[in-house]
């Protein structure tokens, strides 16, 4: 916890906070609103044990607002860094080109859309002047990586997948690890694919969502 200052000393960090979040905002392919979102919803999981979890890395924005909370939590982001994979029959588009002409059978390669390696990443992390020493990116395809995933509790989940198949292996393999009182962000609910993934894990238990496009929970 910050230790208690000045009231000034508290006013610059407030506005130091402010100033690179809206730096962030400029990496984001999300909203403003969104960033502050998970900024504000990180900085509500810190007091609950588990670490900061992101499926979907991008640019970094998301994982540079959690770590602005200045948690001491670790923060792993998940992404192939090569870009979305390609669709499957149950998208009905595929995210920055359009709709699905053709569904391909090895789907595990890239669309060249959002592609950021972990340097770029890093440099961004940078950029805006974050340190986050428990920052850990992990480089592959959900469905290679996240078998691999030790078991740590998490207090906050973050899915930015935007396809069927990556929202539904996201939720069958870290969703267990959410504690009670945890928060899951599903950032592309709005696409078909990945709201009939949500639909498909959860049934008849789907869990009360907060938001429209952008939707989030707290896992009871």
């Amino acid at each position: 916890m910050r230790r208690a200052g000045s009231l000034v000393q508290i006013l610059n960090w407030y506005m130091e906070i402010k100033e690179k979040l809206s730096a962030v905002t400029t990496m984001a392919y999300s909203s403003k609103a969104t960033v502050y979102k998970t900024y504000e919803l990180a900085k509500q999981m810190l007091s609950i044990d588990g670490c900061f979890v992101e499926c979907g890395v991008g640019a970094g924005a998301q994982l540079m607002a959690m770590a602005l909370t200045e948690t001491k939590k670790n923060i792993y982001g998940f992404d192939s860094f090569e870009g979305i994979p390609m669709a499957s029959e149950h998208d009905e588009t595929q995210p920055g080109i359009g709709p699905v002409t053709e569904v391909l059978e090895n789907r595990m390669v890239s669309s060249g859309i959002t592609v950021h390696s972990v340097e770029n990443v890093m440099r961004n992390f940078k950029q805006v002047n974050i340190d986050c020493p428990t920052l850990h990116l992990i480089k592959g395809w959900f469905c290679d990586t996240l078998p691999k995933f030790k078991k740590e509790p998490i207090a906050l989940l973050r899915l930015d997948g935007d396809l069927y198949e990556s929202t539904l292996t996201c939720l069958e393999y870290l969703y267990p690890m959410v504690v009670k009182g945890g928060i899951v962000i599903i950032d592309d609910y709005a696409l078909s694919g990945c709201k009939k993934a949500v639909h498909k894990y959860f049934g008849e238990n789907m869990p009360d969502l907060i938001g429209e496009d952008v939707v989030y929970f707290y896992k009871n």
